[in-house]
């Protein structure tokens, strides 16, 4: 059948439209898929971002912690020194006793007790003399450059045989203490500790505040 020139017209006009209606949803596919595409790595940099952020902020945080474990350190070392020197210490001792008219007739270094990171050393001591010269002595021995600890004070009376011309037999412990350096992974544990410790009482803010 011979269509008309109008048929002829309206069917080229038909198959032009249909081909661009083709067309274009090739082309809307495309770009559909392609924005898609473009939406999930967005979606994958903002995840990125936010990771990077908190190791960042973590990263901050560990430094402040660092920092400030640092400035308590030094302020701990400035009265807890690393070593001690035993024999002057000692020395030092027997001379505020002779200042104070004691008698020291027994020293004994005893083995250093640990504890965390600071190391108590004791010395045992036995002396004579009077009631005032002890307390003296005591209150000489407290002013001492480093930080020292009497304990364990027993007095009593001091048998003629032993002793002639002292009211007062005492028995003392005068320990004086230094600082162990942390090791580490001693120091990356108290961080940890720190952090958890804190981690938990956000949670439990949480909870309550539900």
């Amino acid at each position: 059948m011979k269509l008309t020139k109008l048929q002829q017209a309206l069917t080229g006009l038909g198959i032009i439209v249909l081909g661009l209606i083709l067309t274009n949803w090739v082309f809307l596919k495309d770009i559909k898929t392609n924005i898609t595409s473009t939406e999930k790595k967005i979606s994958e940099l903002e995840q990125d971002i936010r990771v990077a952020k908190n190791i960042q902020r973590s990263a901050a945080e560990l430094q402040e912690q660092m920092n400030h474990l640092r400035a308590q350190l030094d302020r701990l070392k400035k009265v807890l020194p690393v070593d001690i020197n035993k024999p002057k210490f000692q020395a030092d001792v027997k001379r505020y006793a002779n200042e104070n008219g004691i008698e020291i007739v027994r020293a004994t270094n005893n083995k250093p007790v640990t504890d965390d990171v600071i190391i108590e050393h004791p010395f045992s001591y036995e002396a004579w003399g009077s009631f005032h010269d002890f307390g003296r002595f005591f209150a000489q021995l407290t002013n001492y450059p480093r930080i020292v600890n009497i304990k364990g004070l027993s007095l009593g009376r001091p048998d003629d045989k032993e002793n002639i011309g002292y009211s007062v037999k005492a028995t003392f412990i005068v320990s004086v203490f230094t600082y162990r350096e942390p090791t580490p992974e001693e120091l990356k544990a108290q961080i940890e500790e720190k952090r958890a410790a804190k981690s938990g009482k956000n949670k439990k803010g949480k909870r309550g505040r539900r």
